[in-house]
């Protein structure tokens, strides 16, 4: 893994003729004589270490655009006058920052007269809600992680580990790394780690923004890296919460084996011109779920499977740790670069973002079950690799206009890794494969087949070498290109055009390895020799950009009449936009129009022409159609009201369009096949043809008013109208079965209140508070929340109802109490204590009743959240809420001068302060997370059926796996019933 890390390293440094991208922002302001209040014409206003800079025009006012995010130092000098440093001025992307000077007359120059600036607590320049994490702001928090920082931010939902902006579902917000979007466009999710300490901000931007962007139709997350620094700066920092051996208690939690090892570099290189920022880290969790469980022995589990014929097998003890989730290990590589060469009038910078992760599963027959795994070693793991190249080449045109040309590459890539043999799925059934890999300790039941599963009590439980039977790989990426002109006409309005363009290519391939024992029943060595229909019915591929047999193909190909790989799917997607910023003393209008292209490039069935082809048991290639081409003129609109330097109202208008999520709308041809024919028409899981964009039009109001000295809050009120979400709806073609596919039908409103607080530091201490009310409403809250209408043959939602991300009350306080240098002796100065407390009023969601379903000893108490035909709900959707979550977090630290330029910092952080066992889901049937509503019900005969088969061991065993560790609703549902338990890190940073 180093060795990848040096080599990527050595190429973001090699690539000087890139042309990157970063978001921007500019300095404005007026300078006038101190004394007279007279404005100065013709002074020069520079940024430190920079070749940034402009002069006053005849009316003292200077505009420096183009400027890099992050903190200056800003200068103003004029003969006959003393110069005036301010430092600590904060540019953040597509914001306007001000500076004003006033010079005082000085007979004879001297040294400059050096002011700390302070941020404005009431900011005029923005004309929609904006909220801003900093990369001071990053350096105290107690937590760490993409998702949860941004879920301390107003408007944003984090549940379930997903991301919801007020109300849109989670595949409706845009993520960008310096300008470039970041977005895996199969479930349109943030695809790239995010290194805290390469960050210079965060920008969440929910109530609109402007024509520039698109792609996103709830809010964009931005994320701005850092540029290298004037003089070099290095620092070092490992965190660990390794306290304690793995299942052992102490101060009240375990050690989940957790650490992080974080790098970084900065400097000059060839004089100023040239500044590098390069930040690494290692993340490694030896359980990445850190989940509250507790340990059981069952002892004497007797195999019941009558398929295992001979000898019995038993268990003596089937134990599991407290604390600790075994088989759920993550191991994360990441770096982050940027490059900047300052060679005015042409600037180059270079920006480089790269992650390797590698998530371990059990393996076996389900998914997320590792206390039915407890004697199986064999795992699997899900490797994510992905890199971003961006970059942005400006050529100064002039003081107030730039052009600017961006170049952006993005790749992806999921590979499935056994823990046995990698990614060669055709070995993972090989009996004499596994064999040899296991120095004999793990025999099969016959050539490609393993032993059959233990049934202890009625349940499965999976033997030491059970494979996972689902192998997929996933590739994409794109290459994109940007034209931009930017230009300061006079003082009032800032012109932008521009225009980009964005090309995928997109490959995907999944197969169920189990069915390489077709060689076994056809006498063949290669499964290319395997006839077509009886390889695809018994491996279910699903395939574009690769054949049936796992190889790479860049177009269609056929054999014995039937598609066996589909060419890669290339969706374009293409904009242009124009944009003014008008910026008066008591008026700034940001308006614009977007132009937004999307080609599919995709095929569509047409379902009332469905032909089968009789020969091949196919759909016939008449029965595909191209899709069509989607354009739209979408309007945003924004307008800031400064009543005066503490007062300032704010409105937003803007539509929104955004294509749905491209795994909604791709299959291959041998999927289609197996679903509507093999399978008779049943499509588990559908896809949508010729699926369109979502559209939202976006509302908002408010102000925001400073109400001292050092204190200010902001009120900001929204709506949101969300039309064309994607639904199932089951179609009926002439003289066929009727199947499911996706349409465009749900829709959605959000409205909501918010607020915000900032307490400047005053007195040591500063604070924020945020919170949101709202409420989120809709005809689903997934792609498949009408399917229990069509199973029970009722008509599809069409009224609204909550969503299960709707939380009516959300929101955070961070208190930061700080001594600094100098300040309360040798023992507290440069201590710090950083608190933060989040609270949520829980989901909503529906009691509903378990009626018949295929359920087992195992998940009776669950399975009928799972499968629509087997509940039925006895009240209206969205009723009902889970409870209320609070948490704090902490962090303490102390910092000590080591040398002259070298520091150290050594500091705790502890999340979940008071180990709050927060319930985050429950059972529909009882409302808490506690009881599942079977376990204890002895009216129900389905209980008392296994009780009286399986005795008391049954019963014990289901108490210590589902009752007291959730461990079937954790497999079933793929989701938790508690939030995280305590964690505590101890750390230490080493900086130059």
């Amino acid at each position: 893994m180093s060795k990848r890390i040096l080599l990527l390293t050595v190429l973001l440094a090699l690539m000087p003729f890139w042309a990157f991208s970063q978001s921007v922002g500019k300095i404005v302001g007026v300078v006038k004589d101190k004394a007279s209040g007279e404005v100065l014409p013709g002074v020069n206003v520079s940024l430190e270490g920079t070749t940034y800079g402009a002069a006053t025009d005849i009316d003292g006012y200077y505009v420096i655009l183009n400027v890099p995010v992050g903190t200056y130092e800003v200068r103003a000098s004029f003969i006959g006058y003393q110069e005036i440093v301010y430092k600590g001025v904060r540019v953040s992307a597509g914001v306007t920052a001000e500076q004003n000077f006033s010079l005082e007359e000085a007979a004879i120059e001297g040294q400059a007269v050096v002011v700390t600036a302070e941020k404005p607590l009431v900011e005029k320049h923005i004309t929609q809600s904006v909220s801003l994490v900093t990369s001071e702001d990053l350096e105290n928090m107690p937590i760490r992680g993409f998702n949860n920082v941004i879920a301390t931010q107003n408007s944003v939902v984090v549940q379930d580990d997903n991301i919801y902006i007020r109300g849109g579902r989670d595949d409706e917000v845009g993520y960008y790394i310096d300008g470039a979007s970041s977005v895996n466009p199969l479930n349109n999710t943030q695809s790239l780690h995010i290194i805290q300490e390469a960050v210079e901000e965060f920008q969440v931007l929910a109530g609109g923004y402007t024509a520039e962007f698109g792609g996103a139709n709830s809010g964009i997350i931005r994320t701005e890296l850092k540029t290298g620094a004037n003089d070099f700066k290095a620092s070092v920092d490992f965190q660990t919460d390794k306290f304690a051996n793995e299942g052992e208690e102490f101060l009240g939690t375990y050690s989940y084996r957790h650490h992080n090892a974080i790098a970084t570099l900065s400097g000059p290189l060839a004089g100023n011109k040239v500044r590098f920022f390069v930040a690494a880290e290692n993340q490694y969790q030896g359980d990445r779920e850190v989940r509250f469980s507790e340990a059981f022995t069952l002892p004497d589990m007797i195999d019941a499977n009558p398929a295992n014929s001979g000898s019995i097998d038993t268990v003596r003890n089937y134990t599991y740790p407290a604390g600790f989730t075994p088989q759920r290990e993550e191991d994360l590589w990441a770096l982050q670069s940027t490059l900047l060469f300052d060679f005015s009038p042409v600037q180059f910078r270079v920006s480089g973002s790269y992650s390797d992760r590698s998530r371990q599963f059990n393996s076996g027959g389900r998914a997320s079950a590792p206390m039915l795994n407890a004697v199986n070693d064999r795992t699997f793991d899900d490797v994510f690799t992905n890199l971003l190249l961006t970059g942005k080449m400006t050529y100064i045109l002039s003081p107030k206009s730039f052009l600017e040309g961006s170049v952006s590459m993005f790749n992806s890539t999921l590979d499935r890794e056994d823990s046995y043999f990698g990614n060669e799925w055709q070995k993972w059934y090989d009996s004499t494969a596994v064999s040899n890999a296991t120095g004999g300790d793990v025999t099969y039941k016959s050539q490609w087949k393993p032993r059959e599963d233990y049934l202890f009590n009625g349940w499965t439980f999976y033997r030491n070498g059970d494979p996972t039977n689902a192998y997929r790989i996933q590739k994409q990426n794109y290459i994109s290109g940007a034209l931009n002109f930017v230009t300061q006409a006079g003082r009032h309005h800032e012109l932008k055009v521009g225009g980009d363009y964005r090309r995928y290519t997109l490959r995907r391939f999944g197969a169920s390895a189990s069915a390489m024992d077709q060689l076994s029943v056809f006498n063949v060595d290669k499964i290319e020799d395997v006839p077509v229909g009886s390889w695809i019915s018994n491996a279910r591929p699903n395939n574009y950009g690769y054949d049936v047999y796992g190889n790479e193909s860049d177009g269609d190909q056929f054999k014995d009449g039937i598609q066996i790989a589909d060419a890669p799917k290339n969706p374009v997607f293409g904009s242009f936009y124009l944009q003014d910023k008008i910026e008066y003393n008591d008026l700034i209008i940001n308006a614009g129009l977007r132009f937004d292209y999307f080609d599919p490039q995709g095929e569509r069935l047409d379902v009332e022409n469905l032909v089968i082809d009789q020969n091949t048991n196919t759909i016939s290639q008449d029965s595909w159609k191209e899709v069509d081409v989607f354009q739209q003129v979408s309007p945003r609109l924004g307008f800031s009201f400064p009543v005066s330097e503490r007062t300032n109202f704010y409105m937003q208008y803007g539509k929104f369009i955004q294509m749905p999520e491209l795994e909604a709308m791709y299959a291959g041809s041998a999927e289609y096949n197996y679903e509507y024919v093999s399978a008779g028409f049943s499509f588990q899981n559908p896809v949508g043809f010729g699926l369109e964009p979502v559209r939202t039009t976006s509302y908002e109001i408010g102000f925001r008013q400073q109400i001292s000295s050092v204190a200010a809050f902001d009120l900001t009120g929204f709506y949101r109208n969300v039309k064309g979400q994607v639904q199932l709806e089951k179609v009926f073609p002439p003289g066929q079965s009727a199947f499911n596919v996706l349409v465009n039908g749900d829709f959605a409103t959000t409205k909501g209140l918010e607020l915000g607080l900032t307490l400047r530091r005053i007195n040591r201490i500063q604070g924020q508070l945020n919170y949101t009310l709202s409420q989120a409403e809709g005809t689903g809250s997934t792609r498949t929340s009408s399917v229990a209408a069509w199973e029970r043959g009722t008509p599809r939602p069409n009224v609204i109802n909550p969503l299960d991300f709707s939380q009516t009350h959300r929101g955070s306080i961070n208190l930061d109490y700080r001594y600094g240098r100098n300040d309360g002796g040798p023992i507290l100065q440069n201590l710090g204590a950083n608190i933060l407390f989040t609270f949520n009023s829980g989901h909503p969601f529906t009691y509903s009743q378990s009626e018949v379903g295929q359920s087992d000893a195992y998940d009776a108490g669950v399975d009928y959240m799972n499968d629509v035909r087997a509940r039925r709900a006895l009240e209206e959707v969205g009723s009902s809420m889970t409870p209320w979550n609070y948490q704090f977090d902490l962090r303490l630290d102390k910092s000590f001068s080591l040398t002259d330029k070298l520091g150290a910092t050594v500091y705790m952080r502890v999340n979940n302060l008071f180990n709050t066992k927060n319930v985050i889901n429950v059972y529909n049937a009882t409302g808490n997370a506690e009881d599942d509503g079977f376990y204890n019900n002895t009216n129900i005969p389905q209980r008392n059926t296994y009780l009286n088969n399986y005795g008391e061991d049954w019963l014990t065993q289901y108490e210590a796996i589902n009752i007291k560790n959730g461990q079937s609703y954790w497999s079933q549902l793929g989701l938790q019933l508690y939030g995280h338990p305590r964690q505590i890190f101890f750390g230490i940073k080493l900086s130059y």
